[in-house]
């Protein structure tokens, strides 16, 4: 499998000068069709020296980035090392590259000809700063390519302290665009995993402007570190935390309704497996949850071993599924996504079968990708529409 565009190069028919120019008129990856719905996608480093350089895709079964095995290969006379793999082309996925020199220590960079989009920073550091390849069949995500083109304002800023966790955490709000009276009732969304360049408060502001969503407020909460794993893995005193301390306390601050219904609670991974289970617990404070690709599949019990070990593991039905199947049905509407090539989504087929079983008024979906932020930040966009249409009636 060999590009085109790299064989001009490898002839000497475009000078490395001309190569480059293609690069920046075409983007990159370079993706070739070769089937229907398959495409030869061709990734470019220039990295210089004696290096040597892998692909990592956030497609598989690492939560993160998934290398793969075969080296980029040098392309001769010229500063190019190049790796073309053969990929289904209704993929969207995020990626990087790592280079390493002869001492064999390995530096991890974003794709020199395909700079990581707006909104690339994430709460979770490993995976930030990462490129991002639309393959010619994937979905579109319109309303990303909006928020994109114009960013919100910026977030205000406040650090909000909690008694019941002894702790406090900087928390960003995004008000709608407008004026809005103290006496008015907004809906509002609070995302955990929040950074003050999350897509959402964009995402929010080109569906409003569209006339397709009410004006809502985005409220985005910082998890802390460390202790980011405890907190968002069905910890109730978390969760007690949200409903009971955060909620009055924006609730003081900002004209926002005190409808469970005009309340979305959002978190994508651990977040998304907090946002659905502190749902079903709260639903008097809570009325909708977007889970993307959440760890549906946590048990604390959950362990796993090898050889012999394996004879005595048992494997508990997972937490925010059996919790689900225990309660009477709640009160919440959930919308619910996850990669079809990653690891979670045989637990979130079965949670969406457990939902739709006991009657919840829930939106399941499946992308072409991984647990991907790449998916996330546009999906967010359907996810809005779901909860706060904008409607002349209130939700029933």
């Amino acid at each position: 499998m060999t590009n085109p565009f790299v064989e001009k190069l490898s002839t000497g028919e475009w000078s490395p000068e001309r190569f480059r120019r293609h690069l920046a008129e075409t983007g990159a990856p370079l993706v070739e069709r070769v089937l229907a719905d398959e495409v030869d996608v061709t990734f470019v480093d220039e990295p210089g020296g004696a290096t040597t350089v892998t692909l990592s895709v956030v497609i598989g079964p690492v939560i993160g980035f998934n290398k793969i095995d075969t080296e980029f290969a040098p392309v001769p006379g010229t500063p190019f090392r190049v790796l073309t793999l053969r990929m289904r082309a209704d993929l969207r996925f995020s990626y990087v590259f790592t280079r390493c020199g002869p001492t064999g220590e390995g530096e991890r960079v974003p794709d020199p000809f395909n700079p990581p989009p707006r909104f690339s920073e994430c709460s979770v550091e490993r995976f930030s700063g990462a490129s991002v390849a639309v393959l010619p069949d994937a979905e579109p995500l319109p309303w990303l390519d909006q928020a994109e083109a114009r960013p919100a304002q910026a977030v205000e800023s406040v650090v909000f302290a909690s008694e019941l966790l002894g702790n406090e955490r900087r928390v960003w709000i995004s008000m709608p665009r407008g004026e809005f009276p103290q006496e008015s009732a907004l809906p509002f969304v609070i995302h955990l995993d929040g950074t003050p360049e999350h897509s959402a408060p964009s995402v929010r502001d080109a569906l409003v402007q569209a006339g397709l969503i009410r004006p809502c407020a985005v409220v985005l909460l910082d998890q802390l570190g460390p202790r980011r794993d405890q907190e968002l893995r069905c910890d109730p005193v978390f969760s007690r935390m949200l409903a009971d301390e955060l909620l009055p306390w924006l609730h003081d601050r900002y004209p926002l309704s005190r409808d469970p219904r005009d309340v979305a609670l959002a978190g994508e991974s651990f977040g998304g497996l907090c946002a659905a289970w502190t749902a079903l617990h709260h639903p008097a404070t809570f009325g909708n949850a977007i889970i993307q690709s959440p760890s549906c599949g946590y048990h604390p019990d959950l362990r796993w071993g090898t050889g012999a070990g394996e004879l005595l593991r048992r494997t508990p039905v997972p937490t925010l599924i059996a919790d689900y199947l225990a309660a009477a049905p709640a009160p919440v509407r959930i919308f619910h996504d996850v990669g079809e090539l990653e690891s979670s989504s045989t637990h979130s087929r079965w949670l969406d079968q457990v939902l739709t079983q006991q009657g919840y008024d829930t939106a399941y979906r499946e992308f072409a990708g991984g647990h991907d932020y790449a998916w996330w930040r546009g999906l967010l966009a359907d996810a809005l529409l779901w909860c706060f249409p904008l409607t002349a009636e209130p939700q029933a």
